[in-house]
């Protein structure tokens, strides 16, 4: 830990001594009066676009899964090619200053984290300046081929460096190899230039045609997509809320679904993945398996947990459980999708199921998911006592992995099958490795 926290002085002395050089060298190149209003007027811009981000969700069922898109990135490349690198690497160290800073009130962040991301800012400000240059004269024709070029290239060295610097500090910090952060990090560099640049060409164009006006023009359209992203989020949540709600709605119902409903809606996931399903798809998947007995908050709760063995009128009342939750949330637009997974999870490949007695590929493949993995967990039974069904011995994982044999082709689909009991064994071997470990 000592020997870490030395690592990690000597490389914010070293990135701050190299960041110190470079803006030495660059000297001060808004001091005249004519440079001072244009620098002042796209650092304000550049500064609230950095403060502002923009997560746009990769999934649009989860919007906490996504990338975080900054114009400040673009705005330092296109300042270098119309005012000069000295102006981009002041521009980019003000940025990541008074950003940070913000950060350190609002978000608890340490100081010497600013610090260190000012340093890797100013340097990676400086590569891509130097890079540009070797193509491109600051202030020319920027509707060239050479000004492209040039734009291209000054994102990808920018973003190079600034992904090893950063790989840097996080594998001194952490303690990790640095050849895997690097590869973490770098994953992404080739989407993000192929998001930052049309953004960067408007904003050179609009520059050098206008100043930090144009940039404003440029920047109105990100910060009206902006609110429509944070609009889009507030509404995931509210669906997630609900979908968290009704989750615990159906565990209030039957004393054994708390964990039920938890495990069946993991596994079904995992095998959703393994299938192949789009992951947009498999976190619908995840959302039917936790809602796939909501039906049951509505049956007499006399008959849910019954200690003795069920009558054939009782268990006729059982099999209503999947079209009353498919009843149950047919209003609810947003969770259409899942309404006829959560209504056919019981039904059957030989036609003997319920409540339509579908067979084959007239049952959706979400569906058969569920049926599988709601079965499996049904056999062996809760991790606790007050979690297992009455009447029912658990089984153990092979035994129960032999009954879905067993049963595959007739009461389950054989492909869902074999897929789950791949899933299965690998996460008992994953758990045993744990526990030796």
């Amino acid at each position: 830990m000592v020997m870490r926290r030395q690592r990690i002085r000597s490389w914010m002395l070293v990135l701050g001594a190299a960041a110190v050089a470079v803006l030495m060298h660059a000297g001060v190149p808004f001091a005249q009066a004519q440079f001072l209003a244009s620098f002042a007027g796209v650092a304000l811009l550049a500064v609230a676009a950095e403060v502002l981000l923009i997560r746009y969700p990769l999934r649009p069922e989860y919007s906490d899964r996504g990338i975080w898109l900054s114009v400040s990135t673009p705005i330092v490349i296109a300042v270098i090619l119309v005012y000069g690198w000295q102006f981009g690497v002041w521009l980019d160290a003000l940025i990541t200053l008074v950003a940070g800073t913000m950060m350190v009130y609002l978000r608890n962040i340490h100081p010497r984290w600013v610090a260190v991301n000012t340093f890797q800012s100013v340097l990676s400000a400086w590569a891509a300046g130097i890079a540009t240059t070797a193509i491109f004269d600051s202030g020319s024709d920027v509707w060239s081929v050479a000004a492209a070029g040039a734009l291209v290239l000054g994102l990808f060295v920018y973003m190079l460096v600034n992904g090893a610097l950063v790989s840097m500090t996080v594998a001194l910090a952490e303690g990790v190899r640095l050849r895997w952060v690097l590869a973490q990090t770098l994953l992404s560099l080739p989407r993000d230039i192929v998001l930052m640049t049309p953004i960067a060409f408007l904003a050179m164009a609009a520059l050098h045609a206008y100043g930090a006006v144009g940039l404003l023009g440029v920047l109105a359209p990100y910060l009206a997509l902006r609110q429509a992203f944070v609009l889009a989020a507030r509404q995931q949540e509210l669906y997630h809320q609900t979908i968290r709600s009704l989750g615990f709605l159906v565990q209030r119902a039957h004393p054994y679904t708390g964990g039920h409903l938890q495990r069946v809606s993991m596994w079904a996931r995992r095998v959703a993945e393994r299938l192949g399903l789009p992951p947009d798809r498999c976190e619908l998947v995840y959302e039917a398996a936790l809602l796939h007995d909501l039906g049951k908050t509505v049956l007499d709760e006399r008959i849910l947990n019954k200690p003795d063995r069920l009558t054939p009128a009782e268990w006729e009342e059982i099999r209503k459980h999947p079209q009353l939750g498919a009843e149950i949330l047919r209003d609810t637009p947003f969770l259409a999708p899942i309404i006829p997974w959560i209504a056919l999870h019981h039904e059957r490949p030989d036609g003997a199921g319920y409540p339509f007695g579908l067979k084959g590929d007239q049952i959706p493949v979400e569906a058969r998911v569920i049926a599988v993995v709601d079965a499996f967990d049904a056999m062996i039974g809760g991790e606790a006592p007050n979690q297992r069904r009455p009447h029912k011995r658990p089984l153990s994982l092979d035994e129960a992995l032999t009954e879905l044999e067993q049963g595959a082709g007739r009461q389950f689909d054989p492909q869902v099958v074999a897929v789950f009991q791949r899933v299965v064994r690998e996460w008992r071997v994953q758990r045993e490795a744990r526990a030796g470990a």
